[in-house]
């Protein structure tokens, strides 16, 4: 895999995890923080989805 494709594997892999780990109450917020995650690409900071994941 590139490292392109990692990253967006990643990233994935993020995004499932927090929507699987929140209970149907709590979807609005992982729809928060994916969105806020995609802001924080968006402005060109780098983020280690695997640490975030921790």
């Amino acid at each position: 895999m590139s490292t392109y494709e990692i990253g967006a594997f990643e990233a994935l892999e993020w995004a499932w995890n927090v929507l699987r780990t929140e209970d149907s109450e709590n979807k609005a917020e992982a729809t928060t923080q994916i969105r806020d995650m995609l802001f924080k690409l968006g402005s060109g900071t780098q983020v280690d989805f695997k640490q975030d994941l921790a």
